[in-house]
C-alpha cells in the first residue's frame, strides 16, 4: 500500500478531519486526470505545429521566396 500512495502522491494527508482523506484522494485523482490532458493536449498542439510547417514549406511560391532570400 506504501508505495501506491507514493506513486499516486497520497503520502501526506493535511487536511484533518473526517473528510480529509476523501478531500486527499479527490485532489490526487484530479491532478492525475489534469496531468493526462495536458499530455493530450501538447501532443495536439505539437501536431498542429506540424502541420502548420507542412502547409508552409510545400507551398511553392514559400520555398520561391525562401530561395530569392525576401528581397
Amino acid at each position: 500500500i506504501g508505495h501506491l500512495k507514493t506513486d499516486f502522491r497520497l503520502a501526506k494527508n493535511y487536511f484533518m478531519g473526517e473528510t480529509g482523506p476523501q478531500i486527499n484522494a479527490l485532489l490526487a485523482a484530479t491532478a492525475w486526470n489534469m496531468k493526462k490532458m495536458m499530455e493530450l493536449l501538447k501532443q495536439k498542439i505539437i501536431f498542429l505545429f506540424y502541420k502548420i510547417q507542412i502547409m508552409l514549406f510545400s507551398n511553392p511560391v514559400f520555398k520561391y521566396k525562401l530561395n530569392s532570400g525576401f528581397c
